[in-house]
């Protein structure tokens, strides 16, 4: 139950670059962005949105003993913005957050705010080709969350504002059988191969992990057993396996 996530993740991160007042500052699993360092600096040097997988569970049990359902998964996404983040503006000398807009609580606020919806509209976008992917990774959205965070540490102000989206996911590909090119994963391995291996090398690495763990050649019985957590036993019972079968 794991290649969904990691797909979902993905693609959502992707989905936010170049579409939020971040910018590009989408991080994958960078769940300690606004954590101090012992010489109180921050690990993120500006404003930032942090996804990562969280729970994840099953409402209406298993097939037998598969595993291939994602169920809900929950996706959150962290949007920060901390008193380092911010610049002096040349012609005020000023502190703000970017031009025009005061560094203050409640511009904090309207940031995060603004960076929250901006998020929704990212996903939602017809146009935005991860998104697309994104989408065809869900069934639905079950549930959504928000809620946020504030604090002053040392005289670092910063705020942060979290989005828990518990989706429905779908199941995972069984072993051996070889993915349609219109299945899901397969159109985000297309999309992988074609953007990422040019500006983001371990991710070759990655994505041919991923499809080395569903690789193979099922024959029909072999596929049926996989998908449904059977055992031989079981399959001789019901009948699956032809006579005179030895695995």
């Amino acid at each position: 139950m794991s290649l969904v996530r990691i797909a979902l993740r993905i693609c959502a991160v992707e989905a936010l670059k170049g579409r939020t007042l971040v910018g590009d500052n989408v991080l994958d699993s960078e769940i300690g962005a606004l954590d101090q360092s012992q010489d109180g600096s921050l690990r993120s040097d500006k404003p930032f949105i942090s996804v990562y997988a969280d729970d994840s569970k099953l409402l209406n049990g298993l097939e037998l003993r598969s595993l291939i359902k994602s169920g809900q998964v929950d996706l959150n996404f962290e949007a920060g913005i901390a008193t380092p983040h911010t610049v002096t503006d040349p012609v005020t000398d000023e502190t703000v957050i970017y031009e025009g807009v005061p560094a203050t609580d409640a511009n904090f606020e309207f940031h995060l705010d603004l960076t929250m919806r901006q998020i929704a509209d990212a996903l939602a976008d017809p146009d935005n080709e991860w998104a697309v992917l994104f989408a065809g990774l869900v069934t639905g959205f079950d549930k959504s969350q928000r809620s946020r965070i504030s604090g002053d540490t040392n005289g670092v102000r910063l705020a942060a504002h979290q989005l828990k989206l518990t989706v429905s996911a779908v199941a995972e590909p069984v072993r051996g059988e070889p993915l349609l090119d219109v299945h899901p994963l397969a159109r985000f391995f297309a999309k992988c191969d074609a953007d990422f291996f040019r500006r983001m090398p371990d991710m070759e690495k990655k994505i041919a992990l991923m499809k080395a763990q569903i690789a193979g050649s099922n024959d029909d019985l072999t596929a049926a057993m996989r998908r449904f957590g059977i055992v031989y036993d079981e399959a001789d019972a019901m009948l699956l396996t032809p006579s005179g079968f030895e695995p």
